[in-house]
């Protein structure tokens, strides 16, 4: 199982995602974006087979304390997930652009397709998934 490091954006989601993990088996820590980068990464570290989860919040990337920073220091260095605010960031810190798709989206369904690796092996191609929001990624 996977030592994860959970960066708390200030949303109450932080801790269901938490709870979550923790009964699956994972070690979880949870800090908050005002916590410096380095001392983050100090932390990162210290953990077996880390994973850095990066959670929904308010705003955008750039309002998110040190997530940019830590993002842009680990980015190829150890696994990385993003949630909402967290995805948004990881699409800003590939070169990628945010901004609002051409219609209302919320929870709707979308097909996307994958290469069937990792976290997709042995699902449907193309895969239905959930739609959150009405934001896309392009230019990633």
């Amino acid at each position: 199982m996977a030592d994860i490091l959970l960066l708390d954006n200030i949303d109450s989601f932080t801790y269901n995602l938490a709870d979550q993990l923790r009964s699956n088996g994972h070690n979880v820590v949870i800090y908050r974006n005002s916590v410096p980068a380095q001392a983050l990464i100090e932390r990162i570290g210290t953990m077996k087979n880390p994973v850095l989860m990066l959670s929904p919040g308010p705003g955008t990337p750039s309002e998110a304390g040190c997530m940019p920073e830590l993002l842009t220091r680990m980015r190829g260095k150890l696994p990385i997930i993003g949630i909402c605010l967290g995805h948004q960031a990881i699409v800003e810190a590939y070169g990628g652009y945010v901004g609002q798709a051409g219609e209302i989206l919320h929870g709707k369904a979308s097909s996307i397709e994958h290469d069937g690796q990792a976290m997709f092996a042995g699902l449907s191609n193309p895969l239905p998934v959930a739609r959150y929001h009405s934001l896309v990624g392009s230019n990633i």
